[in-house]
């Protein structure tokens, strides 16, 4: 392999006593180990600077929790690569769209907002922390009324359907979480919810504290809908299978006003229709 030499205008001046630096300094270096060096030197860079970044901004509400282990940094790292290499940022919808052509469960087929129930989200998108765990957003949307609003909603949907209940979050630290109490036998729900721990609780949407964003299970046609009208993104496990990996998993983005917190709002009732819906 070729190598690169120091011209000589770059040599080391003779100094006494530093002849082994001098050999050092001027030896040839091959091509392939320079480029080595060079990309070793930059990944160890971005790490430093990622893993910073990553616990600076990581939010309050999850620090001091599973997130701040260094191990599931990494796993969220591994999550950033996987979906980095496919070109995946959440917000491509068509994952979802063939995935219900090629199921063959009937209940995939099925949708829960009406036409034209949902417009357009007003630009732009918020940015994500991370492409991976924790999943929230930037900048975060703290306005005290509107967090007063879109809990209000959550408590009226405890009220309206007798299978819910409402408490604080089984899954996200400092999270309002809304549960739906399974039926029995298990074989009459849906797939989304089998794949979940046997509980008699089983809780599909939450409210982040730390800025407002919501996790919701959504049927994957209302998913794909709410994902392209800019309204949601999706969850990075999501069409993974097992727990957290359901098709219609995604992140709703905070809102921005009192129109916005009807329509995140709405959103979560479409998410209580679709888990309890029966599978036919």
């Amino acid at each position: 392999m070729a190598s690169t030499y120091l011209p000589t205008w770059l040599h080391l001046p003779h100094i006494p006593h530093t002849l082994d630096l001098r050999r050092l300094y001027n030896h040839p270096v091959t091509l392939g180990s320079a480029l080595l060096a060079y990309i070793g030197l930059s990944t160890a860079w971005f790490l430093v600077k990622d893993l910073y970044s990553y616990y600076v901004l990581l939010p309050a509400d999850v620090r001091g929790t599973l997130s701040r282990r260094p191990s599931v940094y990494f796993w969220s790292g591994s999550i950033r690569l996987v979906r980095a290499l496919r070109g995946l940022d959440g917000t491509d919808a068509r994952p979802i769209r063939r995935f219900v052509q090629r199921e063959q469960q009937g209940v995939y087929g099925r949708a829960f907002l009406r036409d034209g129930e949902l417009g357009e989200r007003r630009p732009p998108r918020p940015e994500l922390l991370t492409q991976g765990i924790p999943h929230r957003q930037v900048p975060q949307v703290l306005d005290e009324k509107l967090s007063e609003a879109l809990e209000a909603r959550y408590h009226a949907l405890a009220k309206a359907y007798p299978q819910l209940t409402i408490g604080p979050s089984l899954i996200e630290p400092n999270a309002l979480a809304l549960f739906y109490t399974s039926p029995s036998p298990p074989a009459q729900l849906h797939p989304d919810i089998a794949v979940e721990p046997s509980s008699p609780l089983i809780e599909f949407a939450h409210i982040h504290h730390s800025d407002n964003s919501q996790h919701i299970v959504l049927a994957p046609l209302d998913a794909a809908e709410a994902i392209e009208k800019g309204w949601a993104v999706r969850f990075p496990l999501a069409g993974g299978g097992g727990v957290a990996g359901q098709e219609g998993r995604v992140m709703v983005y905070a809102p921005r006003d009192e129109g916005e917190v009807k329509v995140v709002g709405m959103l979560a009732e479409r998410g209580v229709q679709w888990d309890m819906a029966e599978v036919v």
